[in-house]
C-alpha cells in the first residue's frame, strides 16, 4: 500500500447493514477511521464520504444497499461500497456510477489506506488486509460484539455467503480471551461472540462450548449471549454452560424451514426431529431458555403441506422470535436454478406464519416466564421509559426516572404483550 498518501482528515457517514457480524464489522471500521483522525458524521448531511457496509443474504438487501448508494450520491457525497454484496458484486457494481470504490470484505478494516483513491476514479483495487479479527472497545451501543469466526463451508442451496466470506476460520482463543478482557474493563456488560457458522468455531482447545467455559471463568459483572448457531453443529456442552449464571439462556437457531424434504433441496443437514429433539434438549434444562430462528418461505416447489409442516414445527418449538425471510433467488447457488414460486403466495405463506408464530410465542412465556426472576439489561432511556433485554432475550419497558443504561436490573414480568413488529414485550 506505499502508493497511498497520507491525507488530511475527512467527514465520514457509515451505513451498517445485515447480520450482527457485520455490525461488529461496522464499528471496526468507525473504530479504525477514529484511531486515522477522521471524523464519524452521526448525520449522512454532514459528512463528505459515505460507507456502505452492504449484505447480500436476499435480492432485497441488494437493493436497499444500492438505494443508500443512490441516495448519497444524489447528495454529493463520495461513496465506497464494502461488505458482502460489494465483495460477490463488485465488477457489476463497478459499472454504476453512483459508486467511487468498491472494497471487499478483505479490504474493509484498511478503508483508511484507500481513501485518497476516491480522487483517481479507480473503482476496484488490489490488496488485502490481514487483520480479519480487529479487536475494539468501542461499540454505538450497550451490547458489545466479539467476532470470533468467519466463512462458511456448509453451501446450502439458496445462499451466496460462502462465496462472499470464504472458508470456515476460527480466531485463536488466547486472543479471545484478552480480546474479552478489553471490552470488560471497558464497561460492556454483556458479550456476544458472533461469526458466520458460529457453531463452526474450532481450535487446539476444543469446540465452541470448551471456549465459552473458559470465557464464563473470567471474573466480573457480565453475561454471554451467543449469535446465530447451526442445528446440526449444535456443540452439546453450550446446554452444560446454561447452569453458569453468566450464560444466557437463548440460543438463535436457523431452522429454515420445518419440511424435511424442503431442508433436503436447501442441503441442510438435519431434519425436523433432530431440531425439535434440541430444542427438547435445552428445555429440559431451562424450560424458559429462548429460543429464535430464521425460517424461509415460499422456497422453490414448496407445496401446501410442506408449509404446513413449517407451521407445526413453529407450533411445537415454541419459538421466541421468528425472523421470516420470504425466498429470495441468489444468482450462483443451486437454488437459483430451481422453480420460483409466485410473490402473492410467498405473501400469503408469510402473513400465516407470522400468525401461528406469534400465537405460538406469546403461549411460551405465557406458561414459561411469568412470574419468575429476571436480570435486564437496559439499553435505552428516552422520555422517561427505560428498555431492557432479559437473560432469554425478551424486551422490557418501563418507566423511572433513570437515564441509566450498561445497567443490570431485576425484574419479574407480570403480563406478555406483543410490541408494535409482532415481538414480545414484557410488563412488569
Amino acid at each position: 500500500m506505499n502508493h497511498i498518501k497520507e491525507q488530511q482528515a475527512q467527514k465520514i457517514h457509515l451505513i451498517n447493514m445485515g447480520c450482527k457480524l457485520n455490525a461488529f464489522e461496522g464499528d471496526a471500521i468507525v473504530s479504525h477511521l477514529k484511531e486515522q483522525g477522521h471524523i464519524i458524521c452521526d448525520i449522512q448531511e454532514d459528512a463528505d464520504i459515505v460507507i456502505v457496509n452492504t449484505c447480500t443474504v436476499t435480492a432485497k438487501a441488494d437493493d436497499k444497499g444500492r438505494k443508500h448508494m443512490r441516495r448519497a450520491k444524489n447528495m454529493g457525497k463520495k461513496v465506497i461500497a464494502t461488505g458482502c454484496y460489494a465483495t460477490t458484486d463488485g465488477l457489476e457494481l463497478a459499472e454504476e456510477n453512483y459508486i467511487d470504490l468498491i472494497l471487499r470484505n478483505d479490504q474493509k478494516f484498511s478503508i483508511h489506506e484507500y481513501l485518497p483513491l476516491l480522487d483517481l476514479g479507480t473503482k476496484l483495487v488490489d490488496g488485502q488486509d490481514k487483520t480479519e479479527f480487529p479487536e475494539i472497545s468501542g461499540f454505538e451501543r450497550t451490547r458489545a460484539f466479539l467476532k470470533i469466526q468467519d466463512g462458511c463451508d456448509k453451501f446450502c442451496s439458496f445462499c451466496k455467503i460462502p462465496f462472499a466470506r470464504g472458508r470456515s476460520r476460527s480466531q485463536h482463543p488466547e486472543k479471545i480471551r484478552t480480546a474479552f478482557q478489553v471490552l470488560l474493563d471497558a464497561g460492556y456488560k454483556e458479550i456476544v461472540l458472533t461469526g458466520i457458522n458460529l457453531s463452526d468455531y474450532t481450535s487446539a482447545e476444543g469446540y465452541l462450548g470448551v471456549l465459552v467455559k473458559s470465557l464464563l471463568e473470567i471474573e466480573g459483572d457480565f453475561r454471554i449471549r451467543l449469535s446465530s448457531l447451526q442445528p446440526d453443529e449444535f456443540d452439546s456442552v453450550l446446554i452444560d454452560c446454561l447452569a453458569h449464571p453468566k450464560m444466557t439462556p437463548h440460543f438463535h437457531l436457523s431452522v429454515q424451514s420445518g419440511s424435511d424434504t424442503v431442508l433436503k433441496r436447501m442441503f441442510r443437514h438435519y431434519d425436523s426431529r433432530e431440531f425439535l429433539d434440541l430444542i427438547n434438549r435445552i428445555r429440559k434444562v431451562r424450560p424458559d431458555a429462548g429460543i429464535t430462528t430464521d425460517i424461509i418461505v415460499g422456497f422453490p416447489n414448496e407445496t401446501d403441506e410442506e408449509f404446513e409442516e413449517t407451521l407445526s414445527i413453529v407450533r411445537k418449538a415454541q419459538f421466541s422470535r421468528v425472523h421470516i425471510f420470504p425466498f429470495s433467488r441468489r444468482e450462483g447457488t443451486t437454488a437459483a436454478r430451481m422453480d420460483d414460486l409466485p410473490i402473492k403466495l410467498k405473501k400469503e405463506r408469510e402473513e400465516k406464519l407470522k400468525t401461528v408464530y406469534q400465537e405460538s410465542a406469546l403461549k411460551f412465556a405465557q406458561e414459561n416466564c411469568i412470574g419468575k426472576t429476571y436480570t435486564a439489561l437496559t439499553e435505552t432511556a428516552k422520555q422517561g421509559i427505560r428498555e431492557a433485554y432479559t437473560e432469554n432475550y425478551i424486551r422490557v419497558h418501563f418507566k423511572a426516572d433513570s437515564t441509566a443504561v450498561n445497567e443490570f436490573i431485576t425484574i419479574i414480568p407480570t403480563k406478555v404483550v406483543l410490541d408494535k413488529d409482532g415481538n414480545l414485550l414484557f410488563e412488569y
